[in-house]
């Protein structure tokens, strides 16, 4: 009976307290079923506001990064049709009409093409407009820049306007990025003009002026201004004479200033360099032939000449030197001695007391090395053409040391086989050197020279027929970085002149219209720039006189 009774007290607890668990846990669920705290939400949109802040500027940043390069691809885009455009039609510019100042940022530049047509670039409305001049149309924009800088063939630094001088132009212009953050484009291109350079134009050529009546042979010309030109020469009795030639640009006239007689002995085969803006170093077969060289003054303001003290370099002969400027008082001379080989030494040049000494002569060539042509290919390396024993071309790489002054020749090549007599040497570019000279048969021969900057070996491009009946004694001068100009004497010794053009893909030879300057007698012709179009000519004319004549390459007139 008690059992029983405890059985039934224990199952009324049981049932007790499991509904008091019951009812327990049931508050429990409806406590953690309620909704999130004021706090709570508080918190959460506090984390959620800084992940936001955070996550929108990205994408912020991503659109913009994405307008910004699609608005540079436009401006580049835009930026290259406008330099190939400008590449294009400035190539065939034939004469420069007007150009803005190139401080102007907002320029112009109009110009005649081949055909006639007078073409004019210009910035207006934020675009760049071409056409004919008064109906030009929009060609690429928007830009907030269009600036032209042009300089003439022989100066790249220096801006200049004169429409007659221009040779290069420099294009700087900017194109605006339409994206709010984008950056501009500056784009920078430069072209060559072949105006007056054309050489299937002709030439013209002024009235011819007789500088020395007795006698003016193997003229060489050095320039001293725009206007003036130091000429040497050997003159009446092979006496060494120079004279200033001033030349009238208005009506291309020649004169002549006072004569003056650097050797009363003898001066034949000169050759002249600059050393400043009032001396001239020349070099000279002097006395018994023997090589000497003397510093010439001139006087701006007389155009008189006086000499220095003579210098003898060479007492065993230097028939025909040719010099090169190594600095401000350094100079590399080649001649061939009194046996024909070929000889190199260094002059030096005392800038404060103008006398000259000599350092060790090099024998580059102990079998022949007559009428030899130099070309600087950098502060120690010359290039060094001439003609060896059996007359044949020869080219070679002399080698200056700084420290030393000692000179060391590479290995010499072969360019004619046949005949290279008289060569006359002018740079292209570092490694290219074009060569005129009397090659087979004595006809007009020009060849490009390559000069490897490795081991100093040289080669030879397609060699070029340039006159097919005579071609004796050239002398070139550089137009702009394409066309040439060669002077020579023909068959029967009368003066002509060609535009020699050089292709500097294939460097490959052409030539324009052969100008027949003097018909009678037009001996040693030497070359000087007066500007890009106008270039003085000095010659041996009939009777061995002293004369000259100013040439100009593709038509135009010579007088106003």
């Amino acid at each position: 009976m008690r059992k029983d009774k405890l059985t039934i007290m224990n199952r009324k607890n049981e049932n007790k307290y499991g509904h008091a668990k019951h009812r327990a846990s049931s508050i429990k669920n409806r406590v953690s079923s309620k909704g999130l705290t004021l706090l709570e939400m508080v918190i959460a949109l506090a984390m959620m506001s800084i992940i936001f802040a955070s996550i929108v500027p990205q994408f912020t940043a991503i659109r913009n990064s994405w307008a910004s390069r699609q608005g540079a691809a436009e401006s580049l885009q835009n930026g290259r049709i406008l330099i190939d455009h400008l590449n294009h039609n400035l190539a065939k510019a034939v004469k420069i009409t007007t150009v803005s100042d190139s401080s102007e940022t907002n320029g112009y530049i109009q110009f005649e093409n081949n055909d006639g047509n007078d073409l004019r670039y210009e910035i207006a409305a934020g675009y760049v407009q071409f056409g004919e001049a008064g109906d030009l149309s929009d060609l690429a924009g928007p830009v907030s820049k269009l600036q032209f800088t042009c300089c003439d063939a022989c100066d790249l630094d220096t801006a200049i306007t004169d429409v007659n001088s221009i040779r290069f132009v420099k294009v700087e212009t900017t194109l605006t990025n339409s994206a709010s953050m984008g950056q501009d484009k500056t784009l920078i291109t430069s072209a060559y003009l072949r105006a007056n350079g054309n050489n299937q134009s002709g030439f013209t050529k002024g009235a011819a002026f007789e500088y020395d009546v007795q006698k003016g042979q193997a003229p060489a010309l050095s320039q001293i201004d725009s206007t003036h030109y130091l000429c040497a020469y050997a003159g009446n009795l092979d006496d060494g004479l120079a004279v200033v030639l001033t030349v009238d640009t208005d009506m291309w006239d020649i004169s002549s200033e006072t004569l003056f007689d650097y050797d009363a002995t003898n001066g034949q085969t000169p050759s002249l360099l600059q050393i400043d803006s009032t001396r001239y170093l020349c070099v000279y077969s002097g006395e018994g032939d023997d090589g000497w060289a003397i510093v010439l003054t001139v006087d701006p303001g007389t155009w008189d000449i006086t000499g220095e003290t003579p210098f003898e370099f060479e007492t065993n002969n230097a028939t025909v030197p040719a010099l090169a400027r190594i600095d401000e008082s350094h100079y590399l001379c080649v001649y061939a001695d009194k046996f024909s080989d070929g000889q190199a030494v260094v002059l030096t040049v005392d800038t404060g007391t103008w006398n000259i000494t000599k350092e060790t002569p090099l024998e580059y060539d102990t079998g022949h090395a007559y009428t030899p042509a130099l070309a600087k290919i950098d502060d120690t390396h010359y290039l060094c053409a001439y003609s060896d024993k059996f007359n044949d071309g020869q080219a070679v790489v002399l080698t200056v040391n700084a420290s030393t002054w000692d000179i060391t020749k590479e290995t010499p090549f072969e360019y004619d086989t046949a005949n290279g007599q008289t060569p006359s040497l002018l740079q292209i570019d570092a490694t290219h050197y074009l060569c005129a000279y009397d090659g087979p048969d004595s006809d007009g021969w020009a060849v490009v020279l390559t000069v490897n900057a490795a081991d100093w070996s040289v080669s030879r491009e397609t060699a070029f027929e340039y006159d097919g009946s005579t071609g004796i004694t050239p002398d070139l001068v550089q137009i702009d970085p394409n066309d040439y100009l060669c002077a020579y004497s023909g068959k029967t010794g009368e003066g002509y002149a060609v535009v020699l053009t050089v292709d500097s893909g294939d460097w490959t030879i052409s030539k324009g219209t052969t100008f027949e300057y003097e018909s009678a007698t037009a001996a040693a012709p030497d070359l000087a720039q007066i500007d890009p179009n106008d270039y003085l000519c000095a010659f041996t004319g009939a009777g061995d006189d002293g004369w000259s004549v100013v040439l100009k390459p593709a038509g135009g007139q010579l007088l106003p």
